[in-house]
């Protein structure tokens, strides 16, 4: 069994491909819930991950714990691969604060 440690030790990014305004609002939240210092330290690449992200790392998210609203921009496209419509879904990430290994 892994520790969070390791876990964010480990060069396993997440697929965060988000833009300025999405790393600036998670950053604000992780901020009012867990401090300055660690909003300071935060790298959504490492620190942040989906429920069953951190599940396939065999860390669970702590009972009673709520989720980091962030966004991603999903892409709609035809039978030709082009792009004809983007939208916007929220997503829920857990900081490794909020996560303990699975025993």
């Amino acid at each position: 069994m892994k520790s969070i440690r390791e876990v964010l030790s480990e060069d396993d990014r997440t697929p965060w491909s988000g833009s300025k305004a999405t790393y600036m609002a998670v950053k604000s939240e992780v901020e009012k819930r867990f401090g300055k210092k660690t909003a300071d330290e935060f790298r959504p690449e490492f620190d942040a991950r989906t429920f069953r992200g951190w599940l396939s790392r065999s860390m669970a998210v702590n009972k009673g714990e709520r989720g980091l609203r962030s966004w991603v921009i999903l892409e709609k496209k035809d039978k030709s691969g082009k792009v004809i419509k983007k939208f916007p879904k929220k997503i829920w990430l857990f900081h490794y604060k909020q996560v303990s290994p699975i025993k």
